[in-house]
């Protein structure tokens, strides 16, 4: 279980490398002109990096920690819906076309900060979406190999938004601190500011 969570880490720490500012500027010197093509090959590793994790989790033997009862089993997987949708629901308010790194023309640098849809109510609502799938995962099937995964991915998920909105902030500014100030992090103002 300790090569699951580590792999979940090691996996959130390149994630974290690849987006950062001092890396993204490192491609743009080694790769000039397809440096447009920066965030597809980002998300592109992002995905395949994920094989590897999900074969190793697929490989381990299941050790329940407690059987879930049927009650227990619907409402994992009500919260793992739930988070699916919320993520859904938050990448309508992008164009996908440019998120994904199929948009080769546009500027890889965000220009303009975005605070409507579900970011009027929380700054990070994909963030949010996953943590509520992962542990509607583990509270479907309380494995260990489950929370192996839930754990590391929620630390990763806590550290990835500390530099996220350090880079926010060098890009945005003023304008961002305020938006920080204004809506919450994870969970519309009842949880998580």
């Amino acid at each position: 279980m300790l090569a699951l969570a580590f792999a979940w880490l090691l996996y959130g720490t390149i994630h974290s490398l690849m987006a950062s500012n001092y890396f993204k500027n490192l491609a743009e010197k080694i790769l000039g002109k397809y440096f447009r093509f920066y965030r597809l090959i980002y998300n592109f590793l992002a995905f395949v990096l994920l094989i590897p994790i999900f074969n190793l989790k697929l490989s381990i033997e299941k050790e329940a920690l407690w059987q879930v009862s049927v009650y227990q089993s619907i409402i994992g997987k009500f919260i793992t819906i739930c988070g699916v949708l919320l993520v859904a629901k938050a990448l309508q308010g992008y164009d996908l076309f440019e998120f994904s790194g199929l948009n080769f023309n546009k500027s890889q640098e965000k220009n303009e900060l975005k605070s409507d849809g579900l970011l009027k109510y929380m700054r990070h609502p994909i963030y949010f979406g996953i943590l509520i799938f992962v542990w509607g995962i583990f509270v479907t099937d309380a494995s260990i190999k489950n929370l192996s995964s839930a754990i590391p991915v929620t630390i990763y998920l806590f550290v990835g938004i500390y530099f996220e909105e350090k880079k926010l902030i060098e890009v945005f500014g003023e304008k961002y601190k305020k938006y920080q100030h204004d809506v919450p992090m994870l969970a519309p103002l009842w949880i998580c500011n």
